[in-house]
């Protein structure tokens, strides 16, 4: 970012990340911010600094808050959808434990998890990098780099550990809903009794498949807070900058998850 203000300082105008090597000046960025919010939360840890309990708790309702209905009702919506496809193959196989045990780790494993990941970057995500690059097209950023303040630990600091908090929270959240609505699903229409439910909950996940369910929405809350960030920094002061930041940081966040979790498969399974 220093760069780029010397740059403006000097009369030039600044080329935001772009160019054959912006890919490798995103990467840069990204591993900066990283480093960067990392030092905010050992300084906090250790009573060096103070937490902006303001700019967190704003950040708390961007990343999490403000989405808890949304979230309940597609954890509901996954739950019926669930309980209707169970009940469809116990009606052919009449083996109960068969067909709730894939399902189950599937739930679990793969589907709250990216679906957390793709609300949360649409909540939180978009809205840090329309923020970043909002302070970026109105020279706010020059400001506060002239000011000696890092702008990550007024923006990024903040929205990234509510992202973590929300997002395991989130999946934790979502995961009771949906088993629990499959679950009633299943008791009314199919006759499976609580004990068959909890013993296949028990057989599909070991706990190392819980850890992968919990620290999965925390890789992707990193990934999309990450992006976030270079997006918006590399909006630029352009008009339309602050609506390509949004759009690409969508589109890269989802596709960040799905390589994500297409590389914890291949870790496990390896």
């Amino acid at each position: 970012m220093s760069h780029l203000l010397a740059r403006r300082a000097a009369g030039a105008t600044p080329r935001p990340l772009g160019g054959p090597l912006g890919w490798l000046e995103q990467l840069g960025l990204g591993a900066l911010t990283l480093a960067a919010c990392l030092h905010l939360y050992g300084r906090i840890l250790l009573g060096r600094a103070p937490l902006d309990m303001p700019a967190f708790a704003a950040a708390l309702r961007q990343a999490g808050l403000s989405m808890l209905g949304a979230i309940t009702l597609v954890a509901v919506a996954l739950g019926l959808i669930l309980g209707a496809q169970i009940e469809s193959v116990l009606a052919r196989l009449n083996l109960p434990g068969l067909a709730l045990l894939p399902v189950t780790y599937l739930v679990v494993i793969e589907l709250v998890p990216i679906l957390v990941g793709i609300l949360v970057a649409g909540r939180a995500g978009v809205a840090l990098a329309v923020r970043q690059a909002s302070l970026t097209a109105s020279g706010e950023m020059d400001g506060l780099l002239v000011q000696g303040i890092d702008p990550r630990e007024l923006t990024v600091g903040p929205m990234l550990l509510a992202m973590l908090l929300m997002s395991f929270a989130f999946a934790v959240w979502m995961t009771l809903i949906a088993f629990l609505c499959a679950f009633l699903w299943l008791w009314v229409t199919a006759g499976i009794s609580p004990a068959l439910f909890v013993d296949a909950l028990q057989r599909a996940l070991a706990p190392g498949d819980l850890l992968e369910a919990l620290a999965k929405p925390l890789v992707f809350a990193l990934l999309i807070a990450l992006i976030a960030t270079v997006n918006g920094t590399a909006a630029g002061r352009e008009p339309n900058g602050v609506a390509r930041a949004a759009t690409r940081t969508m589109i890269g966040a989802v596709v960040a998850i799905l390589i994500a979790d297409l590389l914890f498969i291949l870790w496990v399974e390896g």
